[in-house]
């Protein structure tokens, strides 16, 4: 396999996919992308993730002559650490809110036996990795990496990426014309909301994620958000996210949001609504909401990047 492989590892509350990527990235999609449901166990999520990475280097191994390109020809360039028996870079995208330092789960209530967990370095010794070439960070700073890259996001100075799935979360992107800006993870689901009296997974009392996290929601209400009808449930999550991104944009003046996720993307008419209602709140400033141009791959994609990111870029 070429030294400029990276394998890009996405961890959601429901679905985890990995992938390999190149700097040309030629490679046939049936051989590059593994997908499978997020085990609740730590260990058995390593364990699926690491068969998963064996897998796919072993058939791309079987198949480098085979030609192909991923999904919208992504070319992704890299200057990873290789060594002579792993000669790649893995970056991992996951649902949580991570230690400092990066090196692992903090707090994360849709995977909760992952925190304190040495994530990066058990995950670097069963692939037989050095420690240095695993990279990890919340899935909405990998969507925003990939969206200022490739998608809606590019040359945006001041940003957010927000996914609306399992849970709600954002990353903030603050630079200005021309300079290296930082991206910095941020917990917009659990903010709190005045007059807000239930409980979150996550300990609080009044989270935003209460009205608008796919898991809480499905598990008030017996399935799955899609099945649910009851406009009454729409109509709070349309208000309380609007409400939240107002206070994102006051806050930190960020002036265009890439909306991903499953809701926010399958949900018909989820863009116009939020707009509307954004709009009809914010005053004094402007904010441009957009749909993720990558979709749900954005974190994948932005896993892919987290190698080639400087230690001072991100903010976990």
């Amino acid at each position: 396999m070429s030294e400029q492989s990276v394998i890009a590892v996405d961890i959601g509350g429901t679905n985890t996919r990995v992938a390999l990527f190149t700097s040309s990235a030629r490679s046939t999609a049936d051989i590059s992308l593994d997908a499978f449901p997020t085990a609740e166990g730590y260990e058995r999520q390593l364990d699926q993730i690491t068969k998963a990475i064996s897998k796919i280097t072993h058939r791309v191994s079987l198949n480098r002559s085979a030609e192909g390109v991923l999904p919208n020809a992504i070319s992704i360039k890299t200057n990873h650490v290789s060594n002579q028996t792993n000669p790649m870079s893995i970056g991992v995208s996951i649902g949580a809110r991570l230690a400092r330092d990066g090196s692992g789960v903090a707090v994360a209530p849709n995977l909760r036996d992952y925190e304190g967990r040495p994530f990066v370095r058990d995950l670097a010794e069963r692939c037989g990795a050095p420690v240095q070439s695993v990279r990890l960070a919340h899935d909405p700073v990998c969507g925003l990496l990939a969206e200022r890259r490739f998608g809606v996001l590019q040359n945006a100075d001041r940003c957010a990426y927000l996914t609306v799935s399992t849970g709600t979360g954002a990353a903030i992107y603050l630079g200005s014309p021309g300079e290296i800006g930082q991206a910095l993870s941020i917990e917009f689901g659990h903010q709190i909301l005045d007059g807000n009296t239930r409980e979150c997974l996550c300990g609080q009392v009044g989270c935003l994620e209460i009205y608008t996290g796919g898991r809480q929601l499905a598990l008030r209400y017996g399935r799955p958000l899609e099945e649910v009808e009851d406009a009454a449930v729409w109509d709070a999550l349309y208000d309380k996210l609007a409400l939240g991104l107002v206070n994102l944009a006051q806050l930190t003046r960020v002036e265009v949001v890439a909306l991903s996720g499953a809701i926010a993307l399958r949900h018909e008419g989820f863009l116009d609504e939020l707009r509307e209602r954004v709009e009809t709140r914010l005053r004094g400033m402007a904010l441009r909401l957009e749909l993720a141009t990558l979709g749900e791959r954005a974190p994948l994609v932005g896993a892919a990047l987290l190698p080639d990111a400087s230690e001072g870029a991100i903010l976990h």
